[in-house]
């Protein structure tokens, strides 16, 4: 057993969890480099998005080349929420239109045009062209949630017609045009 592995299996037993399967580890694996924009990734996985997994609440999709990991979507599907969880691409496959495949297939199995999804303020240039071509809105700025310093981004949470800007605070000089949460 690898050093990740038993890692793995020590945070799981921890947690009071399941032993996650190979390829919901390499998963993980895949996602850890996100744990400075969102400390307790790890946690958040193995306890929420692995169970919904096996429930059919959550949907993890894989894009892979080579036999390697190279982009990976995690949707949730729930009674009251459907949303986008988390969108990674390997940096050697971005701009090549993989994010906009993965987006395509959790928005198809969401069964929503507009999900709710955050990002955080320092992530949003790479995503941007993408919640532009699907019309996303962004309706909240939420300071810390994850990180101290870093403002996270709520986009089509109870948008309604009313439009007005948000400023952000992280980049002052940027201003989106919004729809208001109701």
């Amino acid at each position: 057993m690898n050093q990740f592995s038993s890692w793995i299996s020590a945070r799981c037993a921890s947690l009071g969890l399941a032993p996650l399967a190979d390829r919901e580890a390499e998963a993980l694996a895949f996602l850890l480099p996100l744990s400075e924009d969102y400390p307790g990734i790890e946690d958040w996985y193995m306890s929420k998005v692995v169970p919904g997994l096996h429930t059919g609440t959550r949907y993890l999709l894989r894009i892979e080349r080579d036999g390697r990991l190279v982009g990976l979507g995690i949707a949730k599907n729930e009674e009251d929420e459907r949303k986008i969880c988390t969108v990674r691409v390997a940096h050697e496959y971005a701009n090549r239109g993989m994010g906009l495949r993965i987006f395509d297939s959790l928005l198809k199995w969401v069964n929503d045009d507009k999900p709710h999804l955050t990002v955080s303020d320092s992530k949003l240039p790479l995503f941007e062209r993408i919640f532009d071509y699907y019309g996303f809105h962004l309706s909240s700025c939420c300071q810390g949630r994850y990180v101290p310093a870093a403002c996270e981004l709520g986009y089509n949470e109870g948008v309604v017609d009313a439009t007005a800007s948000l400023v952000l605070p992280s980049r002052p000089s940027v201003t989106t045009h919004a729809r208001v949460a109701a």
